[in-house]
């Protein structure tokens, strides 16, 4: 029979809290700008400037783009940390990650339409994003390319590198197609 101990979570340290405190605050008050643009300000911006999509070659909407020119006007293509680590690359040490509206997800999730963070409101309590039907966004992070690197351990599926970039443009992020289409779970170690 084998017992399983539960791993006690390290507490974060009052400088740890007063930094984050700081970035929150921070994130609100751009969110509080974009969310008084119209959406035709919104769409300009992501004109001018360019699409923003994720490493998996999805677009993201013109409100999380503006929020991310705000806080990277260089801003290209976006991960989480796990997505660029399955994506064949890592986070380089002491980067800090760009914030980013991403629904929360609840019961009904299936059955809500598809709403973004332009439908929605800061809840001024909470500081979460309150969209149509209830459905609530948080503050999700996210690294740019530019703060990561080709990962020379290879990907834990064991990609090489360079077998993840062959045959891609100058510029263009490589996505292995079997993580396009969905096959991998997206949980790290499996």
């Amino acid at each position: 029979m084998s017992t399983t101990t539960a791993r006690k979570r390290r507490q974060p340290t009052a400088e740890q809290l007063e930094k984050s405190a700081a970035k929150r605050e921070r994130f609100k008050a751009i969110a509080k700008t974009v969310s008084a643009m119209t959406e035709d300000q919104r769409a300009a911006l992501v004109a001018r400037v360019g699409a923003i999509v994720t490493c998996e070659g999805r677009p993201l909407s013109h409100y999380n783009s503006c929020l991310l020119v705000s806080q990277l006007p260089a801003a290209s293509v976006v991960g989480g940390f796990w997505q660029w680590k399955r994506a064949g690359r890592r986070v380089m040490k002491g980067q800090s990650a760009l914030s980013i509206w991403i629904p929360a997800k609840g019961k009904g999730d299936r059955e809500a339409k598809q709403i973004g963070p332009q439908d929605a409101a800061i809840n001024t309590v909470s500081g979460e994003l309150q969209g149509a039907n209830n459905r609530n966004f948080i503050c999700g992070s996210v690294f740019d390319i530019t703060q990561t690197e080709p990962d020379t351990a290879g990907s834990p599926e064991g990609l090489e590198t360079e077998e993840i970039a062959a045959g891609h443009a100058p510029g263009e992020f490589p996505t292995p197609s079997r993580f396009r289409f969905g096959t991998c779970n997206g949980k790290p170690g499996e």
